[in-house]
């Protein structure tokens, strides 16, 4: 199976997708788009209609394992404004970021998210 991808390498190889590959249940995908729209509904469409990068932000975030100054550092921001967006993730997704279920699935979502559809070079 390959999945096209926004990356600028074009598609990602079956092997190459580490976790989602026990997500993968031979239906094209859809599957795998729902979980990702479970978990990240509510900010993709936050982000679709205000122009904004919450998405991206929650998953450099859990891709720094949480820490600020390397998840500012990656998206070029500022910490202050790092602290906005997390509050606002946490206001509009209704999730605690601190439980691990919720971060382990975030990040998966936010995994398959980049493969799927991708950022499109947002910051």
């Amino acid at each position: 199976m390959r999945l096209t991808s926004r990356c600028p390498h074009g598609a990602t190889s079956f092997e190459d997708l580490g976790v989602i590959r026990v997500l993968d249940t031979g239906d094209g995908g859809a599957k795998l788009r729902r979980f990702v729209r479970d978990w990240l509904g509510p900010l993709l469409d936050y982000d679709t209609h205000n122009r904004s990068h919450l998405v991206r932000t929650l998953s450099h975030h859990l891709d720094c394992g949480g820490n600020y100054d390397h998840t500012a550092a990656a998206l070029v921001i500022h910490r202050s404004t790092l602290r906005y967006r997390l509050q606002r993730i946490r206001e509009i997704s209704g999730l605690d970021l601190a439980e691990a279920g919720n971060r382990l699935n975030l990040h998966v979502a936010t995994r398959a998210w980049r493969i799927l559809d991708g950022p499109q070079g947002r910051t």
